[in-house]
């Protein structure tokens, strides 16, 4: 299965999402902020990136900026969680045919199926 990078910030909600995808055979690599985000995409390279909008360091949006500036890390999908209001959400989250958008609280089904899709079905 595929190497997931979890970029949140909740301890609770990296829990669980992590949990979710290790039961489904995934490894799961964990980052706190948008900082140790991009550090961690950058040396790790995952398949998919599942983060928080709002984090400490740099917000996940910011960040995923940053990651497609990078040759090494533009190509990687990006499945953003968010608290925020669709409203708000949709000022800070980029479109793209490798961005995906789930609000919390996290509905699993859509999750996966998310997952699913950005990672071509893997």
């Amino acid at each position: 299965m595929a190497l997931i990078l979890v970029a949140e910030d909740t301890p609770e909600v990296a829990c669980l999402v992590k949990d979710i995808l290790e039961s489904r055979g995934h490894q799961v690599a964990e980052a706190s902020d948008g900082v140790a985000m991009i550090e961690q995409a950058k040396s790790l390279a995952p398949k998919l990136i599942v983060s928080d909008i709002m984090m400490p360091g740099a917000y996940g949006s910011s960040a995923y900026k940053s990651l497609q500036n990078d040759p090494h890390t533009k190509d990687i999908p990006v499945l953003f969680l968010t608290g925020v209001n669709e409203t708000a959400a949709a000022k800070v989250v980029p479109s793209g045919p490798k961005v995906r958008l789930l609000f919390k609280p996290l509905d699993i089904a859509k999750f996966l199926a998310a997952v699913a899709e950005l990672l071509g079905g893997a």
